[in-house]
């Protein structure tokens, strides 16, 4: 993940990445549909989606900030499904080690069988679902994540969008591990944003939010939640700027220092209420439909 440490170096961001681009025309556009499956929200207000794994069918957390598409310990162990130890050992959120996946791999999103990629074995408690789907397999396509019509739809690389006059289109960077990396402004200030659908919140490390203009003594910081490790604290921010749409007075929570893997801010799926979202993983585009 960046972070923005300078006026200068945001600015130049902000110029190269907030592209307003030419509307499409519709005789330009013929995405390729490969799948579209229901989604079902839990409680929390993050995104399951329908997938298939080696035959069985299961319910998996949407989350583009994930490290490797999972399935639980006691899913595996219940179906029978064979795991193998991988010489590709990664690590999970709060440092958990992923180093064992099914032997299998078979792996369908509603009816499309997606292209063979290892589904790691984990032991992290997943409350109401089997596994997350993640970038290591999304980013092989375009998503659509449609939260007012409860869709999730996959297009064949090469996406694009007839255009309306409110809608956002967005340049972003896909880094090497396919998290999508856009720009926003907060109050005025030009920061990166990660999206990432895994998370319940939007939270930023105390550094960006210094660069935002909050410090420890800033009016209306307030804690509300300490653990004895990190802590997160409330804070009054007036509006959120994404390209053309403006979110007023956004919920976005401060976390002490090593709370993020990263100093980046994180939107999460509270961000996205009542949207239509497209990433065009493979032309780097983010599409928004306003509510």
């Amino acid at each position: 993940m960046k972070l923005i440490t300078s006026a200068a170096t945001a600015l130049m961001s902000w110029l190269a990445l907030c592209l307003v681009l030419a509307p499409a025309r519709a005789q330009d556009c013929a995405p390729q549909q490969l799948a579209k499956v229901q989604t079902t929200t839990l409680p929390d207000g993050r995104l399951t989606v329908p997938v298939t794994v080696e035959g069985h069918a299961l319910n998996f957390l949407l989350d583009t900030g994930g490290v490797a598409t999972t399935i639980k310990w006691e899913v595996a162990r219940e179906m029978n499904l064979p795991v193998r130890q991988t010489d590709r050992r990664l690590t999970g959120v709060g440092g958990s080690l992923l180093n064992f996946t099914l032997a299998g791999e078979n792996f369908s999103v509603g009816d499309f069988k997606a292209a063979n990629k290892p589904i790691y074995v984990e032991s992290r408690p997943l409350p109401d679902v089997d596994g997350t789907l993640a970038p290591d397999i999304l980013r092989d396509y375009d998503v659509e994540i449609d939260m007012v019509a409860g869709t999730m739809t996959l297009f064949a690389p090469g996406y694009c969008a007839v255009q309306e006059p409110r809608d956002t289109v967005l340049a972003i960077i896909v880094d090497p591990g396919g998290h999508v990396h856009l720009p926003v402004k907060i109050d005025g200030a030009g920061a990166f944003a990660v999206l990432d659908t895994g998370s319940v919140i939007s939270v930023a490390g105390m550094r960006t939010a210094a660069y935002l203009g909050v410090r420890s003594n800033s009016p209306g910081l307030e804690l509300r939640h300490d653990n004895g490790t990190y802590q997160l604290y409330s804070y009054p921010f007036g509006a959120m700027e994404i390209g053309g749409m403006t979110v007023n007075n956004p919920n976005i929570a401060i976390a002490s220092n090593g709370f993020l893997p990263g100093e980046e801010l994180v939107l999460g799926i509270d961000a996205l209420r009542l949207m239509r979202v497209t990433i065009a993983y493979a032309s780097k585009r983010l599409y928004i439909k306003p509510p």
